[in-house]
């Protein structure tokens, strides 16, 4: 069962409670490139594979001024996704500006595998 929770800063999108795995996902308003990385993203979510697998999708829009630190890191680079353990920022892998399914679901698969 998803939950989606909106916030003033970003949104979350969980999957399961207790997450292993987040997917921190960075766009603007406005953005015809984060709106289609957006849907290849939905579309990971979709796959039976992923249901109630312990995963946390996070939303940061770079627009919001509270979200400074993210518009100085991506402001030419956006979309942008995270991918990364929950206890291990370590293990976080980036992949900017073109996003596609099987690239995305072979790096959760990798992190859960670990």
């Amino acid at each position: 069962m998803s939950r989606i929770i909106f916030r003033s800063i970003h949104t979350s999108r969980i999957l399961l409670h207790d997450a292993r795995i987040k997917l921190t996902f960075f766009s603007k308003p406005n953005c015809g490139l984060c709106d289609q990385a957006k849907e290849v993203v939905d579309d990971v979510f979709e796959r039976k594979e992923f249901h109630d697998k312990g995963i946390l999708l996070e939303i940061v829009n770079i627009n919001d001024r509270r979200n400074a630190k993210w518009w100085k890191e991506y402001c030419f680079d956006i979309p942008v996704l995270h991918i990364e353990k929950v206890d291990d920022p370590r293990s976080c892998t980036k992949i900017l500006h073109f996003l596609e399914e099987e690239d995305i679901s072979n790096k959760i698969r990798r992190l859960q595998s670990k």
